[in-house]
């Protein structure tokens, strides 16, 4: 669900955009910026947790099309087998063990780990939304990443 944004121009109720950064006002077509954060991310989640196969896919699929500099993907052909995202001092990797995925998250300091933690899933994933919500906010292309995985089409 977006947020409730007022037009400082015209009092009328603004209408978000594809990346939940910027809203239109529809009676004057004054523009804002706010801020996203990782409940609006997660809220709009098309991500299937239960899913690995189409989990892996999906992530790996936005990723590489809009974060590649930041992602690597491990995959024999399009047979996810692992992803890793840096956004430092984030580091979040996913992997398949057996038929689940198992995430991790590092904290990583001019290029060693300085904790690896192994995390359940859906936290692992409420983690890199947050990390991607910080650079979303100052990242054009995060945001539109963020837009993807949320199911959402650019445009």
């Amino acid at each position: 669900m977006s947020q409730q944004v007022q037009c400082t121009n015209c009092g009328g109720m603004m209408n978000p955009q594809w990346d939940g950064r910027v809203y239109v006002c529809p009676y004057c077509k004054t523009q804002a910026q706010v801020g996203i954060s990782a409940a609006q991310i997660a809220a709009g989640m098309a991500l299937d947790l239960a899913n690995t196969d189409g989990f892996l896919s999906q992530l790996a699929n936005t990723l590489s099309r809009g974060f590649a500099e930041n992602t690597r993907i491990n995959a024999n052909g399009g047979y996810v087998i692992g992803i890793e995202i840096n956004l430092e001092p984030n580091v979040f990797i996913v992997y398949r063990e057996g038929p689940r995925a198992v995430g991790q998250h590092k904290k990583v300091v001019r290029g060693v780990a300085l904790k690896t933690s192994t995390l359940p899933l859906d936290r692992w994933l409420d983690k890199l939304l947050e990390s991607l919500a910080e650079h979303a906010n100052t990242n054009a292309r995060a945001a539109w990443v963020l837009g993807q995985i949320g199911g959402k089409k650019q445009g």
